[in-house]
């Protein structure tokens, strides 16, 4: 049994003559194994007999006694051992051991037991350890056992008293120990009164005694464990700046004084950015000091713990805009290493911060060391600025003579070739490096080599270096990552399967990069089930990126699966990736696809208020053009002024949605008119040949800017296709013309090859038909589809599954183009030739081309078409609410439907097969053949809302009317002969209320023909001829669900 304490009255605190009462426990402490003492049961006899031994001789308690005595000698020295150990907090062994002591003895430890209770938050302790602090004069007070009871009566609530505590030993011994915990109390506690007094005495009472700065604060707190500090910090500025007003002006009367102030708040604000506080609050407090020394401190303190991953990029949203402050500050040096982690923190995303940073080394330190140079040259290579490459190179081999004897100095003048897939330039490269330097390539040159075949499509020469590498190389995981990216960007999943298996079987790591080919691959195939099994395999195998998975919310997007984007968006966050500005620019793309413009904008607006997430201008243009595809042109306008309020440069992306959005609103309006001529300004000079400004070594050399390089370029100005539709629907074809000369300067190899990518191809074409160039519309639809064919055709004769939808926006230039010279034959045998290559149509095109051809006369292939492709989806006339995926799902163009001006364009034609039919047989027995192969089509027809379709019954001109009707009636279906009752009762009851003329009648008979076009002529049922074939039709009903009855009747 151990002993327990008896915790009531003044008997808890009191130990001195009534010892007895409070450790009246049979027992004695011993040393426990490791942590402290333990009391043991030194007798097992019963309670009984206890009791009746109390009673004993006096000559056996005089013997007690003794032996109580003689125990109490052991005990300080067991007191020392625990009291040397505090960690252990054996704060009740040490009271009871305590209390055991004679007085002598007492004083000695007095001190170092108040000072090991004051560790401990009970009540009970600090109760003890206060009773025994008030036994010790303040004489023999020393510094620690100050500070132990400013200490203990704060956490006793006794705050009046600490403060006495601490001005008591700093007037008369000259001691601020304490100062440390008043300090912290009053700031967790906002006291900021007592934090303020307290500071200030304690600053001018050691400034006065002419003490070191760096002594005085020695024994400050930190407060790193302090949540929300700099919420605190914020409320002190307030206090300052408003509740205390007055005091504040007393203070800064007296220099020491104001000093002293000063020192409380720059000590606080430090604190507060060590913590560390968010780059939101803390761009606040750092532009309040505007201290370059905290602006550093802090820049490297993130960037510090962005590396170590306890940030991500989306936290650290606004770290770019702390940095660029403290670059404009008048004494500001960054250092290199805050150079580096600034140039990683951007890399590869952000090109104008990376300009930055060169302009920033250059300006600090004259010149790029070796790390800054093999970056700079890393990175400009990624744009294809070959002048910016060879300007850097010839710099850094000049300061650095011995770089070139190794193959690293050479990867980055051979990734500039490979980017550019100048296979020329590259295989000189590898000439100069080998011949004039004489350095052997290595595996990553010959990568590089690979990587600017595999850029030309050129499979034959790929296989072929491939096929080197393996020769005088073991190839690693770039290699392979670079023929499966190949293979996999154009959707060849048995090529790309086939380079991974390989690798496997070679015993080659699996990369992020080859990740990447195999996702892209089976996302092209739309195999989106498998793509993210192989994502979750690889990101718990952590061979996954945030890339990879960012290529998941992409393709989702695009087929309308939001639910599934944010499905992925949690995956990421369990397998610990972080979202990306490429992946919030995915997420905001999936938004705008489905139309939920609004939702997206919320987003946009939150990232801007709040720093969710790296903003840039290509997140705004995202929203800027969903807003306007769906005619929320103010919206538009909007996002605008929020992208220039935020500091970013208009993209092209955006003029041209601003520009789309004036015309909308007010085509022939002259602010449209300007619009349109800026956006030319600005695209015009994006296209014209720049000479690149390459880098100097002097201080106050001009940033790069924006990157010029032909990668980038091309990224930058993949919105030419819409700009150019924008100019032709507004007439501007002189503008036209000079932008695409000025693109073809930049972009020679399309000069050469006499061809234009697709989306350009229809903007162009569409601009030969409005000014009415057919000639040159079919032109350059045989260059476009050769080149695609050229390009796209696999060795077996189909396309590639991610380039079969490139020829669907030219197309439906070359069908309008068939339909305005009445070139039926021309649109079908071009959809045919598509269609036999492996070409694969949108549901725009298919239903632009099945309307036209049945324009054209060759409505009965259109409905071969249309049944085929477009009819499974068909959901009647008046289909019930789509559920919210579906409506999603036909946002994708590619899901295949027919709408219902399709169907109607092809009723229309087979309404005057079916009048035709009424006077020739032969055209009858072709009605029902068409009937027939076209089942879905037909139950369309015969069951439209028939309001709107003029005779959709027509009969023959006899003399029997009643006869005319039975040989109307006879070859229809049971279910045309439902639709048809269905329409003669709202007929009739129309008739009825003489409200004839307003909706037309679908019964109709025959009354003669054209005589100038041959057709055939028809008027409304009268009244009359209503009823009896309401009679007719009755009769025919009746007799035909007689047969069903029948027939359901005969035994099999």
């Amino acid at each position: 049994m151990v002993a327990t304490e008896v915790d009531t009255g003044v008997a808890l605190f009191r130990c001195s003559e009534g010892l007895g009462q409070v450790a009246d426990q049979p027992g004695e402490y011993m040393p426990r194994a490791g942590s402290g003492a333990v009391r043991t049961q030194i007798s097992d006899t019963p309670r009984e007999k206890i009791q009746s031994t109390s009673h004993g001789s006096r000559r056996e308690s005089a013997k007690a006694s003794d032996t109580s005595r003689s125990s109490r000698k052991a005990h300080p020295e067991t007191l020392k051992d625990l009291l040397s150990r505090p960690d252990e907090e054996n704060y009740h062994d040490v009271w009871d051991l305590y209390c055991r002591l004679d007085e002598s003895q007492k004083q000695d430890l007095r001190a170092l037991v108040v000072i090991y209770l004051s560790a401990s938050h009970s009540s009970v302790e600090m109760g003890r350890a206060i009773s025994i602090l008030r036994q010790i004069p303040v004489e023999l007070w020393d510094e620690k056992l100050q500070a132990a009871g400013v200490l203990l009566y704060l956490n006793a609530g006794d705050r009046t008293a600490a403060i006495d505590v601490f001005n008591t030993g700093l007037r008369t011994k000259s001691s601020g120990a304490g100062f440390k915990s008043i300090l912290e109390y009053a700031i967790i506690n906002k006291e900021w009164p007592i934090a303020l007094k307290v500071w200030l005495d304690y600053n001018s009472y050691f400034t006065r005694s002419n003490m070191a700065t760096s002594s005085i604060y020695a024994d400050l707190p930190l407060l790193k464990l302090v949540p929300d500090l700099a919420k605190l910090y914020f409320s002190f500025e307030h206090y300052l700046a408003v509740e205390a007003a007055d005091p504040v002006k007393a203070i800064h009367l007296y220099e020491d004084t104001r000093q002293g102030l000063r020192a409380l708040r720059r000590w606080l604000a430090q604190q507060v950015l060590r913590q560390p506080c968010s780059p939101r609050e803390a761009k606040t407090i750092l532009q309040i000091w505007n201290d370059e020394t905290l602006y550093r401190s802090y820049l490297l303190r993130m960037l510090r713990r962005w590396n170590d991953g306890l940030e991500t990029r989306a936290s650290l949203a606004m770290l770019p805009e702390i940095y660029r402050q403290y670059r404009t500050m008048y004494h500001a040096k960054p250092p290199r290493l805050l150079l580096r982690k600034m140039f990683n923190f951007y890399y590869p995303a952000d090109a104008a911060g990376l300009a930055q940073i060169y302009s920033d080394w250059h300006q600090a330190w004259g010149d790029l060391d070796q790390w800054g140079y093999e970056k700079f040259l890393q990175f400009y290579s990624t744009t294809g600025d070959v002048p910016a490459v060879k300007d850097l190179w010839a710099r850094y081999t000049n300061l650095f003579p011995e770089a070139p004897k190794t193959p690293q100095a050479f990867r980055g003048s051979m990734n500039v070739y490979a980017q550019l897939g100048d296979v020329a330039g590259a295989e000189r490269e590898l000439r100069i490096m080998t011949d004039q330097y004489g350095v052997k390539p290595d595996i990553d040159t010959w990568n590089m080599l690979l990587k600017c075949y595999s850029k030309t499509n050129d499979h034959a020469s790929v296989l072929q270096c491939f096929e080197e590498i393996k020769r005088v190389h073991q190839p690693d995981s770039f290699t392979y990552a670079q023929v499966m990216a190949m293979a996999a960007k154009k959707g060849d999943l048995a090529t790309t399967l086939d380079f991974y298996n390989q690798s496997q079987k070679a015993g080659v790591q699996i990369s992020r990069e080859m990740a990447m080919a195999l996702i892209l691959v089976y996302c092209h195939n739309d195999r989106f089930v498998d793509a993210e099994k192989i994502c979750a395999e690889f990101a718990e195998r952590n061979l996954s990126s945030t890339a990879v998975w960012n290529q998941l919310i992409y393709f989702n997007g695009l087929r309308g699966k939001l639910n599934k984007c944010y499905s992925i968006l949690q995956s990421m966050t369990k397998y610990g990736l972080e979202w990306d500005h490429q992946t919030h620019q995915y997420l905001l793309q999936a938004l705008v696809q489905v139309n939920q413009v609004q939702q997206a904008y919320r987003l946009l607006r939150n990232a801007c208020d709040n720093s969710l997430f790296p903003l840039g201008p290509e997140h705004f243009a995202v929203v800027m053009t969903g807003a306007v595809r769906t005619g929320q042109l103010d919206l538009a306008e909007t996002i605008l002024s929020h992208m220039r309020s935020a500091g970013f440069t208009v993209p092209l992306s955006a003029h041209v949605s601003l520009v789309e959005a004036a015309f909308r609103r007010a085509p022939s309006a002259q602010n449209t008119r300007a619009l349109a001529k800026d956006l030319v300004g600005h695209l015009y000079s994006m296209l014209q040949p720049t000479k690149t400004a390459v880098p100097s070594g002097c201080p106050d050399v001009p940033s790069w800017g924006t990157l010029t390089g032909p990668v980038e370029l091309k990224k930058q100005t993949n919105e030419i296709g819409r700009a150019i539709v924008l100019l032709v629907e507004l007439r501007d074809f002189v503008a036209v013309e000079r932008l695409v000369t000025a693109y073809l300067d930049v972009f020679p190899d399309l000069k050469k090859q006499n061809y234009f990518p697709p989306n350009i191809a229809s903007a162009l074409m569409l601009g030969y038909l409005k000014e009415g160039r057919r000639d040159q519309v079919h032109n350059m639809w045989r260059h476009t589809l050769d080149a695609a064919l050229a390009s796209g055709r696999t060795p077996e004769g189909a396309i590639y599954p991610a380039l079969q939808y490139d020829l669907a926006r030219p197309l439906n230039v070359v069908a309008k183009a068939y339909r305005e010279v009445n070139d039926g034959p021309g649109l079908l045998n071009t959809v045919e030739q598509l269609t036999s290559a492996g070409f694969k149509l949108t549901r725009t095109n298919w239903n632009l081309c099945i309307r036209y051809l049945a324009e054209m006369g060759l409505w009965e292939r259109a409905m071969d078409w249309c049944e085929d492709y477009l009819m499974s989806r068909w959901r009647g006339w008046m289909p019930a609410t789509k559920s919210l995926q579906e409506r999603r799902d036909m946002k994708n163009t590619r899901v295949l439907a027919a709408s219902k001006a399709t169907v109607f364009s092809l009723q229309k034609e087979w309404l005057k097969l079916r009048k035709l039919a009424a006077w020739s047989g032969s055209i009858s027995s072709k009605l029902k053949e068409i009937e027939r192969r076209h089942p879905m089509l037909h139950h369309a027809f015969i069951t439209t809302d028939y309001e709107h379709l003029p005779a959709t019954w027509v009969l023959p001109r006899k003399q029997s009317m009643t006869k005319a009707i039975k040989e109307m009636l006879s070859p229809l279906s049971h279910d045309e002969l439902k639709a048809m009752r269905k329409a003669l009762e709202k007929q009739l009851r129309l008739e009825k209320q003489k409200t004839r003329k307003v909706v037309r009648s679908p019964f109709h008979v025959v009354v003669g023909r054209s005589k100038t076009q041959g057709e055939v002529l028809t008027k409304a049922f009268k009244t009359g001829d209503l009823k009896t074939l309401d009679a007719v039709l009755k009769e025919e009903l009746a007799a035909n669900r007689g047969e069903s009855s029948t027939s359901a009747q005969v035994p099999r």
